[in-house]
């Protein structure tokens, strides 16, 4: 079912599923009232498995008398175990709220076996339930619990409801005159008001249950949303179960496998596909009911699909590095791509030291689509051998705040000059060429005594991780070891300070510092020095720093030392870990369900979308729960069912992305 809805629409349809908690459960069967009569009865009305699909109320008024609503026959026994929970939504209406600061309608409900005669028996009914509605909130929801039901329904019979009101003053004189004036309304069989009975079948002994984690996802019109679908086979006996749903709207929902064979006190799985029309409106949803039949038992799970808003982006696709010769012109072709989901227009710019232009000053995309732009840096003719320029390329969206940027790196080379000249006649005497060779030679003898000096190792470096990875927005530390490698000598006379310094190839906006500018060493002693390196939140991937730390001795004809690191940047990764796990019971027997809650932390830097929980019970899997979002620095608790097996139960939790292997713990 696709419905649109208006911002109080979707209001009240949420603040329903925050008051019947209930919703979210698994562990029975869903029957939903409708406004249709029951199969041979001229007085009830129907209620079975199907969604409602209406927009507009239905509604019984329980001031003209009880409202009743019975299920299809079953075809065999079916046995109820544990509570059975009514929710209904009450109206309580009268002509003029403005006047009335409150108003009290008192509810009764009745559970019923219904013959196929249309004889009905009492199984069970509440108290008489009092409900308060303030000046103008006249509609509430309310869940009545009969609880501890212990009962079998015999084939061909069916299950109902009795709603009705008591201790109506109303009916009395002279109260009765103003009794035209007031309603007590059951609304039901619309997606506003869906009320409806869950009846724990077949929970005991054997029985079908249906889990699901998350029940409600948002996908974008066109794509696929899938749902794992835990199916439990709780007898003792292996089972053949075969799910359906009654669905056939405009959305595409697809149950594979629908068959699926599960062994006695264990679960299989099966996948339910939903995918929205192209055309489907953000906001539009469907909610469906995923039905399980087998020999043991049914069970129902409702889930709901919404269509999620388009959104823009973009990404750039960079060339490799150029070089070229003073006076050149040097291009880049870069690749626009629209990664978003809808039509955008793009403002291109360029940064340069050098003189840089752009083809063009404006693209515009359609979604998934690509461009391609071609930017031009100029080498000044002065340029010196090897030296460089970073070009910036940046596109931002015309429609949004989405951005991206990418860079190269220009360098200026100078070719070999050709050869030479006809000279003929004519050379350098031998007595200059003689006086050139002394005065080569004694500049020879010189730079090797100055070089010997230069030479020689006054401070040396070390680090034992010299490379790093780290993601956008985030930082990394070296542990630099400077040493004094002379001798030591009484007196302090190889005692030494080294002055430091930062620099390589840092990219803009980056920050690398040291904590430490001087440092003092005696011969033969070390220190330790950090270099902390902050990387913006704004960095493209494509960027490194190549970084230089220096030391250079004061005092000393020395070149120093240097040593040189490597940032690189990496995406966001998830790193989630087990913090905890409970059981509960602590103590349990052979046969009974156990809850295993386990909390899953988050202490990576990117958040997690699709964590799995999986459970395992003496190297054997028992459960699981798929889907997981765990936001960065935050955790999240999951109470995973399982059986106790005989003798010692071993349980071993894993955690993984998806489909990847993950953390363990026993």
């Amino acid at each position: 079912m696709e419905n649109r809805r208006l911002l109080q629409l979707l209001v009240v349809t949420a603040a329903i599923f925050l008051v019947l908690p209930s919703y979210a459960s698994a562990d029975g069967t869903w029957f939903w009232l409708h406004d249709e009569n029951a199969s041979g009865s001229s007085t009830a009305l129907l209620m079975d498995t199907s969604n409602p699909v209406s927009s507009l109320d239905s509604k019984q008024d329980l001031n003209v008398g009880p409202a009743t609503w019975y299920s299809p026959p079953f075809k065999s026994d079916q046995k109820i175990y544990g509570d059975v929970s009514v929710s209904l939504f009450i109206e309580a209406y009268f002509l003029r709220t403005d006047i009335l600061p409150l108003q009290v309608r008192v509810v009764r409900v009745f559970l019923l076996d219904v013959s196929p005669s249309g004889v009905e028996d009492e199984i069970a009914s509440t108290s008489a339930t009092p409900m308060f509605f303030i000046s103008n909130e006249t509609v509430k929801a309310k869940t009545f619990l009969l609880k501890n039901i212990d009962y079998t329904i015999p084939a061909s019979h069916s299950i109902g409801i009795r709603v009705e009101k008591t201790i109506d003053l109303l009916t009395y004189f002279p109260f009765s005159i103003l009794s035209p004036f007031f309603s007590t309304n059951v609304l039901y069989d619309s997606t506003t008001h869906p009320s409806s009975v869950k009846v724990p079948f077949n929970t005991t002994q054997g029985g079908v249950e249906l889990d699901c984690y998350p029940q409600e996802r948002s996908v974008k019109a066109g794509n696929e949303a899938t749902y794992e679908i835990a199916v439990w086979n709780k007898g003792n006996q292996k089972d053949t179960i075969t799910l359906s749903t009654d669905y056939s709207g405009d959305w595409n929902v697809e149950i594979d496998p629908e068959t699926v064979v599960v062994d006695p006190n264990y679960l299989n799985y099966s996948d339910v596909k939903i995918t929205p029309p192209v055309n489907a409106q953000p906001g539009s949803f469907l909610n469906i009911t995923i039905k399980a039949e087998g020999s043991g038992g049914t069970d129902s799970i409702w889930l709901n699909t919404t269509v999620a808003e388009p959104t823009y982006g973009v990404k750039i696709i960079s060339p490799e590095n150029k070089e070229g010769r003073p006076g050149d012109t040097v291009s880049y072709t870069f690749t626009v791509k629209n990664t978003g989901d809808l039509k955008d227009s793009y403002s291109l710019s360029v940064e340069s030291e050098w003189t840089a232009s752009l083809d063009k000053q404006h693209i515009t995309l359609l979604a998934g689509e690509s461009a391609d732009v071609t930017a031009s840096v100029e080498i000044p003719l002065n340029a010196q051998n090897g030296s460089t320029d970073r070009l910036t390329f940046k596109v931002q969206s015309q429609n949004s705040s989405k951005s991206s940027s990418a860079s190269v790196t220009t360098t200026a080379v100078f070719t070999g000059g050709g050869g030479g000249g006809g000279g003929g006649g004519g050379g350098i005497s031998r007595t200059v060429l003689f006086i050139l060779f002394v005065i080569g030679v004694i500049a020879l003898l010189i730079a090797a005594i100055l070089l010997t000096e230069y030479a020689k190792k006054y401070v040396v470096l070390g680090c034992e991780e010299r490379m790093k990875e780290v993601p956008p927005g985030y930082s990394a530390d070296y542990k630099i070891t400077i040493k004094n490698p002379l001798e030591k000598i009484k007196g302090g006379k190889n005692r030494l300070n080294y002055k430091l310094a930062v620099g390589g190839e840092i990219p803009e906006k980056w920050n690398a510092e040291l904590d430490k500018d001087v440092v003092t060493l005696d011969g033969g002693e070390k220190a330790e020095i950090n270099l902390h390196v902050e990387v913006p939140k704004e960095a493209s991937m494509d960027e490194w720093a190549s970084i230089d730390v220096i030391a250079k001795p004061v005092g000393k004809r020395s070149k120093g030392e240097k040593i040189n690191v490597a940032t690189l940047l990496r995406e966001p990764r998830v790193s989630l870990e087990i913090e905890s796990v409970e059981h509960e019971p602590k103590k349990f027997k052979e046969g009974e369900k156990v809850i295993s809650k386990i909390t899953i932390t988050n202490k990576g830097e990117a958040p997690a979308s699709d964590a799995q929980v999986i459970l395992y019970v003496n190297g054997k899997e028992k459960n699981r729960v798929g889907g997981l979002a765990v936001p960065v620095g935050s955790h999240v608790e999951v109470d995973i069912p399982w059986v106790a097996e005989p003798g010692e139960n071993r349980v071993t939790v894993k955690v993984a992305m998806g489909k990847e292997a993950g953390i363990e713990r026993t």
